[in-house]
């Protein structure tokens, strides 16, 4: 009878609400986009595959502020009560845009809002494995109850019903708890690590790949004869699926072969040809991804003498993937035919995957940096 009570005072002494908070906002942000696109083509009078640039030019930003906060920023409350009211507004903003060229600003600079969110919140997390799952579930479960209110926003109200949607979305960050006090306040350098680097390049090429074609994945959903609320449905078994692999702990993960899954969810999505191979796959894909990403930031992190700061590079290559994938499929799609696209996102992840075997098995006998006293 008294657990609701006690959850809710557990939440209150959460000194890390406001950190999951932001992630929570951001991640409504992005689980938006799939239904966005379609919506502002509508409502704009531009293509699919212009609209598709909303993406690219959200996420650019997104992957600009999450490099620059890595280098240059120290953790502070002040920093997410900033970004929140910073992302809260310029949402609010997009609802009202007049027209598409000023809507694409305001998401770059939405984004890069949400880029110092997302660093803030990963950087604590990198503390401890507890926390490091939290912040990694707070996405899946964000999308999973999320879908199906902003894909229903979307077609009833069109894009400026989910910006106002989401301009309240991020407004709690800003007034809940969180605690940096204690976190490095001197920076000790980055190590010389050249895996980190390549696995960097891995996570980028990663996430280029796979979001080319996942951002179109409602117009995809809508093409093989689903409605709208049937995909939105298949967007909350993906982050469902996700929140499964985000909560199991770090472990001994092969890394590489889950991103060969999100290889194969990839090709089911794009030439599946079905609804059911296409909810199989979009499911899936969630699972996967989940199962690999957290345990290679981990790894970057551990192989770092400034974990802080290769959080935010890797932040930012894998946003730098989400910005460049839509740009590329925009480019790609074309007549409604996602061929190309589907290819190059298999491909992609292919490249991806065998990248991070190959560092896998040049560290099987290695010491991180700081063991080896470097």
């Amino acid at each position: 009878m008294f657990g609701p009570v006690r959850v809710v005072l557990a939440l209150r002494k959460n000194p890390q609400l406001g950190s999951l908070a932001a992630i929570v906002a951001v991640s409504a942000l992005f689980a938006a986009t799939p239904f966005v696109i379609p919506a502002v083509a509508l409502e704009y009078s531009v293509s699919i595959g212009r609209s598709g640039l909303l993406s690219a030019a959200q996420v650019g930003g997104f992957a600009l502020a999450a490099f620059l906060a890595g280098r240059h920023l120290r953790t502070h409350r002040a920093y997410l009560i900033g970004g929140a009211l910073a992302t809260s507004a310029l949402n609010l903003l997009s609802a009202f845009a007049p027209t598409f060229e000023i809507l694409l600003v305001l998401r770059v600079l939405a984004g890069g809002a949400a880029g110092l969110l997302v660093w803030l919140a990963w950087s604590k997390a990198m503390q401890s494995s507890g926390a490091l799952r939290d912040v990694a579930s707070a996405g899946p479960v964000t999308v999973l109850v999320s879908a199906p209110i902003l894909a229903y926003a979307a077609a009833e109200g069109g894009p400026s019903a989910v910006y106002i949607l989401l301009a309240v979305i991020s407004l709690p960050p800003a007034v809940l708890p969180a605690d940096y006090v204690g976190y490095r306040t001197k920076r000790s350098g980055l190590s010389p690590s050249r895996s980190n680097v390549v696995l960097l390049l891995a996570l980028g090429l990663g996430t280029l790949a796979g979001s080319s074609l996942f951002v179109f994945g409602g117009a995809i959903g809508i093409n093989v004869g689903l409605s709208t609320f049937v995909v939105s449905l298949g967007f909350s078994g993906n982050a469902l699926a996700g929140l499964i692999a985000a909560r199991r702990t770090a472990g001994d993960r092969p890394e590489a072969i889950w991103i060969l899954g999100t290889a194969v969810c990839a090709a089911l999505v794009a030439f599946g040809g079905n609804a059911v191979l296409f909810l199989v796959g979009l499911t899936l894909w969630g699972f996967f991804f989940w199962m690999a990403t957290p345990t290679i930031l981990r790894s970057i992190a551990s192989w770092s003498l400034a974990p802080d700061e290769r959080v935010g590079d890797a932040q930012s290559s894998m946003a730098l993937g989400r910005a460049l994938g839509p740009a590329i499929g925009s480019v790609l799609v074309a007549e409604g035919s996602y061929g190309a696209v589907g290819a190059m996102a298999v491909v992609g992840l292919l490249v991806s995957a065998f990248t991070v075997l190959g560092v896998g098995i040049y560290r099987r006998d290695r010491l991180p940096p700081h063991e080896r006293g470097v």
